[in-house]
C-alpha cells in the first residue's frame, strides 16, 4: 500500500509541476509534419493520415496516442495549409492532452531541383488531469486497510487550456536529400494545474536529416531527380527537451507495393529500443505497421507498436505550368 501511495504522489508531483515532456512516436518520418510544421504540404498532394500506438500496452498504466492530420499545397504549390489533432493518454486516463494545431508552410525555390522550406504552427492545448483517479494518503484508513473514498487534497484546476505557437525550418533536394529543425513552445506556455510560476511546458528542439538513394536511376545526391519504385532510404534526427532527449536512425527499402524498414532509439544514456517496420501501398493508400522492443539493460521497459494509415490524392490543375516559388 505504501509503494502505492508513493506512484501515485510521483505522478502527482509530475502533473503538477509541468508535463514538460511531448509525446513520442516510434517512427515519426511516416507521420506528416510531425516533427517539423516546414513538412505540411511536402508530398505536393492532398494528404489524410491517421497515426495510433500504444506503447507498453500489456500494463495496466499504459501510454496511448493518437494522431489524425490533413494537408495540402496551394497556388503553384508555393504555399501549404495543415491542421492536426493530437491526442495522448497515460497513466489510465490521469494525464490527458488535447492537441488543436494549424500550420502554414511557404516554399523558396534555390534552384531548379532545390528548395527551401519555412513553417509556422499555432496550437490550442486542452489537457485534463483526472484528480479522481488516484488515491491520496489520507484516504488509507490504517485501521482496517481500506480507501475512504474522500480526501482533503485538491487542486487549483483539474483542466488547462492555453496557446502555443512552434516553428521550423528545412532544405532539400527534390527526390534526394532533406535536412532540417524546429523549435516547438516557443513561448514555453504555462501547462500546470497549481498556480505556480515552473508550471512551463519546455521548448522541444528538433534536428532532422532524410536521405533517398534510387535504385533505378541512382546517379548521385546531384544526379538525376525522379524516382522510381525501387530505394533505400535513411532518416534520422534528435529532440531534446529540459532534460530528455532522443536520438533515432533507421534504414528502409522500397520495392513497390512493400515497404520495409528497421530502426535504432535511444535516449544516449541507458534506454535502447529497436523497431521494425512492415507497409505497403496501394494507389493513394499506405498502411504502416511498427513494432519496438526494449533491448535496454534496464528492465523497466516493453514493446510497443504503431499503425499509420496515409491516403493521399493527387492534385489536378486546371492549367499546368512550371511551379513559382517566392
Amino acid at each position: 500500500m505504501k509503494k502505492l501511495f508513493f506512484v501515485g504522489w510521483m505522478l502527482i508531483a509530475g502533473v503538477v509541476a509541468a508535463m514538460a515532456q511531448d509525446y513520442s512516436l516510434i517512427n515519426h518520418n511516416v507521420v506528416p509534419f510531425a516533427l517539423n510544421p516546414a513538412q505540411a504540404g511536402n508530398a505536393n498532394a492532398t494528404r489524410f493520415a491517421l497515426s495510433f500506438r500504444q506503447q507498453w500496452p500489456q500494463l495496466a498504466n499504459h501510454f496511448t496516442t493518437a494522431r489524425v492530420s490533413f494537408d495540402r499545397p496551394f497556388y503553384k504549390r508555393m504555399c501549404s495549409l495543415g491542421l492536426a489533432y493530437n491526442y495522448d493518454d497515460y497513466a489510465g486516463g490521469v494525464y490527458r492532452t488535447n492537441d488543436f494545431a494549424a500550420v502554414y508552410a511557404h516554399t523558396f525555390e534555390l534552384t531548379e531541383n532545390s528548395f527551401f522550406r519555412l513553417g509556422l504552427q499555432g496550437s490550442l492545448f486542452v489537457n485534463h488531469f483526472g484528480f479522481d483517479k488516484l488515491e491520496y494518503g489520507d484516504q488509507y484508513d490504517k485501521t482496517n486497510g481500506r480507501i475512504d473514498p474522500n480526501t482533503i487534497e485538491d487542486f487549483d484546476k483539474t483542466t488547462c487550456t492555453f496557446f502555443d505557437f512552434s516553428a521550423g525550418m528545412t532544405y532539400y533536394i527534390e527526390n534526394k536529400f532533406s535536412i532540417g529543425g524546429a523549435v516547438y513552445h516557443i513561448a514555453e506556455p504555462e501547462n500546470g494545474f497549481m498556480d505556480k510560476s515552473a508550471n512551463a511546458l519546455n521548448r522541444r528542439f528538433v534536428v532532422h536529416a532524410n536521405y533517398m538513394h534510387d535504385l533505378i536511376y541512382g546517379n548521385g545526391l546531384w544526379g538525376r531527380n525522379d524516382l522510381s519504385d525501387k530505394y533505400l532510404y535513411l532518416n534520422a534526427n534528435y529532440q531534446t527537451q529540459a532534460d530528455w532527449q532522443t536520438a533515432y536512425l533507421g534504414l528502409g527499402l522500397y520495392l513497390a507495393p512493400v515497404v520495409l524498414g528497421v530502426s535504432e532509439r535511444t535516449n544516449l544514456d541507458e534506454v535502447y529500443t529497436t523497431a521494425f517496420q512492415l507497409g505497403c501501398t496501394y494507389k493513394g493508400l499506405q498502411v504502416y505497421y511498427t513494432f519496438d522492443l526494449f533491448t535496454s539493460d534496464k528492465l523497466n521497459g516493453s514493446w510497443s507498436h504503431q499503425i499509420d494509415l496515409i491516403y493521399i490524392i493527387q492534385i489536378k490543375e486546371k492549367y499546368p505550368c512550371p511551379m513559382v516559388y517566392w
